[in-house]
Protein backbone atom coordinates (compact mmCIF):
# COMPACT_ATOMS: atom_id res chain seq x y z
CA UNK A 1 0.00 0.00 0.00
CA UNK A 2 1.26 3.24 -1.02
CA UNK A 3 1.69 5.98 1.95
CA UNK A 4 2.78 9.08 3.34
CA UNK A 5 6.00 9.15 4.37
CA UNK A 6 6.60 12.79 5.19
CA UNK A 7 4.77 16.17 5.58
CA UNK A 8 6.08 19.56 5.50
CA UNK A 9 4.90 23.15 5.34
CA UNK A 10 6.06 26.35 5.80
CA UNK A 11 5.36 30.16 5.82
CA UNK A 12 9.58 30.80 5.22
CA UNK A 13 11.10 31.00 1.60
CA UNK A 14 14.01 28.73 2.79
CA UNK A 15 14.62 24.61 2.29
CA UNK A 16 13.96 22.10 3.47
CA UNK A 17 10.37 22.98 4.37
CA UNK A 18 9.94 22.44 8.09
CA UNK A 19 8.27 18.82 9.02
CA UNK A 20 4.87 18.63 10.44
CA UNK A 21 2.98 15.45 11.77
CA UNK A 22 -0.30 16.37 10.06
CA UNK A 23 -1.71 19.07 7.31
CA UNK A 24 -4.66 20.78 7.21
CA UNK A 25 -5.69 20.69 3.21
CA UNK A 26 -8.26 22.70 2.13
CA UNK A 27 -9.90 22.96 -1.28
CA UNK A 28 -8.66 25.07 -4.13
CA UNK A 29 -6.03 26.75 -1.61
CA UNK A 30 -3.71 23.76 -0.34
CA UNK A 31 -1.71 23.32 2.45
CA UNK A 32 -2.85 25.33 5.47
CA UNK A 33 0.18 27.45 6.83
CA UNK A 34 2.17 26.69 3.75
CA UNK A 35 3.64 29.62 2.06
CA UNK A 36 1.71 28.69 -1.26
CA UNK A 37 -1.39 28.75 0.34
CA UNK A 38 -4.37 30.36 -1.62
CA UNK A 39 -1.87 31.43 -4.64
CA UNK A 40 -1.87 28.77 -7.75
CA UNK A 41 -5.12 26.58 -7.15
CA UNK A 42 -3.54 24.11 -9.81
CA UNK A 43 0.10 24.17 -8.18
CA UNK A 44 -1.40 23.93 -4.17
CA UNK A 45 0.53 20.88 -3.14
CA UNK A 46 3.79 19.98 -3.92
CA UNK A 47 4.28 15.28 -3.94
CA UNK A 48 7.48 14.34 -4.21
CA UNK A 49 8.36 10.65 -3.96
CA UNK A 50 11.24 8.91 -2.27
CA UNK A 51 12.64 8.01 -5.98
CA UNK A 52 13.25 11.62 -6.48
CA UNK A 53 15.56 11.65 -2.97
CA UNK A 54 17.15 8.44 -4.11
CA UNK A 55 18.51 9.39 -7.41
CA UNK A 56 19.98 12.40 -5.68
CA UNK A 57 21.27 9.80 -3.10
CA UNK A 58 22.77 8.10 -6.43
CA UNK A 59 24.55 10.83 -7.51
CA UNK A 60 26.39 11.39 -3.59
CA UNK A 61 23.76 14.56 -2.76
CA UNK A 62 22.51 14.11 0.81
CA UNK A 63 18.98 16.31 0.98
CA UNK A 64 17.19 16.33 3.87
CA UNK A 65 13.43 15.39 3.34
CA UNK A 66 11.45 18.57 2.50
CA UNK A 67 14.73 19.82 0.60
CA UNK A 68 12.93 19.54 -2.61
CA UNK A 69 9.64 21.57 -1.30
CA UNK A 70 7.45 19.45 -0.82
CA UNK A 71 4.35 19.16 1.02
CA UNK A 72 4.11 15.51 0.51
CA UNK A 73 6.63 12.91 0.61
CA UNK A 74 5.52 9.23 -0.31
CA UNK A 75 7.08 6.00 -0.91
CA UNK A 76 5.74 5.84 -4.54
CA UNK A 77 6.89 7.26 -7.78
CA UNK A 78 4.10 10.71 -8.59
CA UNK A 79 5.45 10.52 -11.70
CA UNK A 80 4.45 6.84 -12.42
CA UNK A 81 0.78 8.76 -12.93
CA UNK A 82 -0.79 10.03 -15.51
CA UNK A 83 -1.72 14.06 -15.54
CA UNK A 84 -5.33 14.11 -13.86
CA UNK A 85 -4.51 10.97 -11.61
CA UNK A 86 -6.76 11.41 -8.38
CA UNK A 87 -5.20 10.63 -5.14
CA UNK A 88 -7.42 10.12 -1.73
CA UNK A 89 -4.99 11.18 1.33
CA UNK A 90 -6.19 10.70 4.99
CA UNK A 91 -9.43 12.99 4.80
CA UNK A 92 -8.74 15.10 1.35
CA UNK A 93 -8.89 14.58 -2.26
CA UNK A 94 -6.77 15.60 -4.88
CA UNK A 95 -5.65 15.78 -8.59
CA UNK A 96 -2.30 15.54 -9.88
CA UNK A 97 -1.81 18.58 -12.37
CA UNK A 98 1.47 18.90 -13.49
CA UNK A 99 5.18 18.38 -13.21
CA UNK A 100 6.90 20.50 -11.12
CA UNK A 101 9.73 22.02 -13.10
CA UNK A 102 13.41 22.43 -10.88
CA UNK A 103 14.15 25.44 -9.99
CA UNK A 104 17.57 27.35 -8.74
CA UNK A 105 16.39 26.76 -5.49
CA UNK A 106 17.67 23.59 -5.35
CA UNK A 107 21.29 24.89 -6.16
CA UNK A 108 22.08 25.79 -2.05
CA UNK A 109 22.12 22.02 -1.90
CA UNK A 110 24.19 20.96 -4.64
CA UNK A 111 24.71 22.74 -8.26
CA UNK A 112 23.64 19.31 -10.64
CA UNK A 113 20.46 19.48 -8.70
CA UNK A 114 18.29 21.32 -11.25
CA UNK A 115 19.57 19.24 -13.88
CA UNK A 116 19.27 16.36 -12.12
CA UNK A 117 16.45 16.43 -11.06
CA UNK A 118 14.71 18.01 -14.19
CA UNK A 119 11.09 16.50 -14.74
CA UNK A 120 11.88 14.40 -11.39
CA UNK A 121 11.46 16.55 -8.24
CA UNK A 122 7.95 15.86 -8.12
CA UNK A 123 4.09 16.97 -9.23
CA UNK A 124 1.96 19.16 -8.22
CA UNK A 125 -2.04 18.90 -7.56
CA UNK A 126 -5.03 21.02 -6.43
CA UNK A 127 -6.84 19.81 -3.40
CA UNK A 128 -10.50 18.86 -4.77
CA UNK A 129 -12.25 17.78 -0.90
CA UNK A 130 -10.64 18.88 1.91
CA UNK A 131 -9.51 17.15 4.79
CA UNK A 132 -6.30 16.20 7.03
CA UNK A 133 -3.42 14.68 6.32
CA UNK A 134 -1.43 12.69 8.98
CA UNK A 135 1.82 10.69 8.40
CA UNK A 136 1.69 7.61 7.63
CA UNK A 137 -2.30 7.87 5.89
CA UNK A 138 -2.23 5.42 2.90
CA UNK A 139 -2.37 6.75 -0.87
CA UNK A 140 -5.22 5.74 -3.04
CA UNK A 141 -5.60 6.33 -6.66
CA UNK A 142 -8.90 6.58 -7.34
CA UNK A 143 -10.96 5.21 -10.07
CA UNK A 144 -13.41 7.86 -11.73
CA UNK A 145 -16.31 5.33 -9.91
CA UNK A 146 -15.16 5.68 -6.41
CA UNK A 147 -14.94 9.47 -6.52
CA UNK A 148 -18.79 9.22 -7.04
CA UNK A 149 -18.88 7.14 -3.63
CA UNK A 150 -16.56 9.67 -2.23
CA UNK A 151 -19.07 12.62 -3.06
Amino acid sequence: MNTVLALHAGPGSTLPKPAVAQAHLVEGKGVEGDRHFGRHPDRAVLIAGQASYAKARQAGIELPWGALGENLLVDFDPHALSPQSRLKIGGAALELTQVCTVCDTLSAFDLRLPKLLYNARGVYAKVLQSGLVRVGDPVEVLTPDSLLRMG
